[in-house]
């Protein structure tokens, strides 16, 4: 048995240490941009995109990991609400709105059109999500790594 929970362990850390990067790399992108300055609408536009492409993949690794953390204690959840709503009830995330917002805004960035609510989604995700995100991270280093 101890040879399947090792093989969680590497897997968990593995994730984790991957998902980390992926986060400070996007706030290396949103530092970035806060300090832009004057510059064209092209690069503003190249700037979004790589958050918003950045933010698709943090999203999409944060819940795979919560996924593999809850598979090692018993839990086999396989999508991200479900895996939010355990880490909710686990109290490893305090505000289930900005987690709801999180996914909603992450499927939502397949299938916008409208420049506006992409530019809401960006403005969101620098705002809000990248720290919802960062403090799970956090508190799953300090509770299980």
């Amino acid at each position: 048995m101890s040879g399947i929970l090792d093989k969680y362990d590497e897997s968990i850390n593995l994730t984790y240490n991957y998902t980390y990067r992926m986060l400070m790399h996007l706030k290396n992108i949103k530092e970035n941009y806060l300090n832009l300055g004057k510059v064209d609408d092209i690069t503003l536009e190249v700037y979004r995109d790589s958050i918003i492409k950045k933010y698709e993949t943090l999203e999409d690794l944060t819940w795979k990991l919560l996924s593999k953390i809850f598979k090692a204690d018993g839990l086999d959840i396989n999508s991200p609400r479900g895996c939010y709503k355990q880490a909710f009830k686990e109290g490893l995330i305090e505000d289930m709105v900005v987690w709801n917002n999180i996914l909603l805004a992450r499927n939502s960035t397949a299938h916008i059109y409208d420049e506006e609510d992409y530019e809401k989604i960006k403005e969101d995700i620098l705002n809000y999500y990248v720290k919802a995100i960062e403090e799970l991270l956090n508190k799953i280093f300090m509770e299980r790594l």
